[in-house]
């Protein structure tokens, strides 16, 4: 076989195990969208128990991500080094020891301590989560798992929203937060034991030179016994690897899918986040029918998650993406009229409502942009990047928007995230215009007629 053969070979046969797979390398997404949907919806408890004050509120929150930040460029070159799935298993068994120990904090800088070493394992996990997921499924599974981010947060948003109300009428203190965590950590327990059933692998055992696991794992994954010859070039992941990566004529294609996940940062965290905290204050609902909006905000989203993949398929990447965007700025504008009563109060939940649907219909598919055109050999690196990037995003985000919203107020949070977010949607309009990013191009989530 040729260099390239395994690569292809997988490309092109669909895994009978794919949504098994899939699902089990992508749980860190679930837990990273558990963290932030879950945990907002109890932040008025989070403040009554620990009470942050002032500037803490924000770092507290941004806790998880500031870890991330440094754990996805870390753990995607250590991915492409030693292997997705060794990866997948210490990232799991670290966010399990830790999501414990946030559950069983006693102050605010215990709380921020251990969650930043949390968030450290969830970007790891995420940057080796997706490796693993886009290097065994075919072209034309790709498509169904192109808005796996966006399914993320709506379907695990309402299942937060649904934990959140029974847990709130079980347990009648400010404790309740505390359980978002113990929850976390078995169901990332779970998943640390159904991942030791994982393979690793078979073009990041091929591209290290580990060719007979490259033939046993295709053996018991497609059935097939494939004559491999040894390749002339062998996966050498160094540090200098970490900044090799933009120097491969991609530029373009990275600001895109940064400029995106700028986008998904700021609009997670610096709006969706809040959300419940914001409708609270505006005080026109109880909390039970807080609850209630939020379940149908992030069915919406849900809805967006659905036609992501359609409106790709049938428009192009770039269009699928940079409209929505657009849609959302927008929306966020009105967002700031709602709260500064030149609109009804009341116009909140609506705008929220297309706020969410246009951010899981479009940018949210970041990752899947990505693995459209990095290299087999780099791809955790450029997914550590991708992932970093997003991290960086929702940290500021998540710190600014938590101390002006204290601060300041709703509406000046709304108008600096609409500025914020138009910027990122104006380098999306301008860098998207890329091949990778048209309709009807060869991609790594659609198969084309030839094939």
């Amino acid at each position: 076989m040729e260099s390239n053969s395994v690569a292809e070979f997988v490309y092109r046969h669909d895994n009978i195990k794919g949504i098994y797979m899939v699902f089990i390398a992508s749980a860190s997404v679930f837990l990273d969208v558990w963290d932030l949907t879950a945990f907002g919806f109890v932040l008025t408890f989070f403040r009554a128990d620990l009470n942050p004050l002032g500037i803490m509120l924000g770092i507290s929150i941004a806790a998880a991500n500031i870890g991330a930040i440094g754990g996805a460029i870390l753990g995607g070159y250590l991915t492409d080094r030693f292997g997705r799935k060794r990866l997948l298993m210490y990232n799991m068994a670290i966010f399990i020891v830790f999501a414990f120990l946030i559950a069983v904090s006693t102050n605010i800088y215990e709380f921020t301590i251990f969650r930043i070493i949390m968030g450290f394992s969830i970007g790891s996990d995420v940057a080796t989560g997706f490796s693993y997921i886009y290097e065994y499924i075919s072209r034309g599974q790709r498509n169904h798992y192109y808005s796996l981010w966006a399914y993320s947060f709506s379907v695990v948003a309402l299942i937060a929203v649904g934990s959140v109300f029974l847990l709130d009428r079980a347990i009648h203190n400010d404790s309740v937060w505390r359980y978002i965590f113990v929850i976390g950590g078995i169901f990332a327990a779970i998943i640390l034991l159904l991942r030791s059933r994982l393979t690793e692998t078979p073009i990041w055992l091929y591209g290290n030179g580990k060719y007979r696991e490259t033939r046993k794992v295709l053996r018991n994954v497609y059935g097939r016994d494939l004559d491999i010859k040894a390749s002339e070039h062998k996966n050498n992941t160094g540090l200098k690897n970490l900044v090799s990566i933009f120097y491969r004529g991609l530029n373009r294609e990275f600001l895109f899918a940064f400029s995106l996940n700028g986008i998904v940062g700021f609009i997670g965290w610096g709006f969706a986040f809040y959300i419940t905290y914001m409708l609270e204050i505006l005080k026109f609902l109880t909390f039970y029918q807080i609850l209630e909006a939020d379940a149908i905000i992030y069915s919406f989203g849900f809805a967006g998650a659905v036609i992501s993949p359609l409106l790709a398929k049938h428009f192009g990447i770039y269009r699928a993406a940079v409209i929505p965007s657009i849609i959302a700025a927008i929306s966020i504008f009105a967002l700031f009229m709602a709260f500064s009563r030149i609109l009804p109060v009341y116009s909140v939940i609506p705008l929220s409502i297309v706020i969410i649907f246009m951010n899981y219909s479009g940018p949210m598919a970041y990752n899947a942009v990505l693995n459209e055109f990095i290299p087999t050999s780099l791809r955790g690196i450029g997914n550590g990047w991708n992932y970093m990037f997003n991290k960086i995003m929702e940290a500021v985000s998540g710190l600014t928007a938590g101390a002006i919203l204290v601060l300041v107020g709703l509406q000046f949070n709304a108008i600096i995230l609409f500025l914020i977010v138009s910027i990122f949607t104006g380098i999306a309009v301008y860098s998207g215009r890329s091949k990778y990013f048209t309709k009807g191009h060869v991609s790594d989530f659609q198969t084309s007629p030839e094939e």
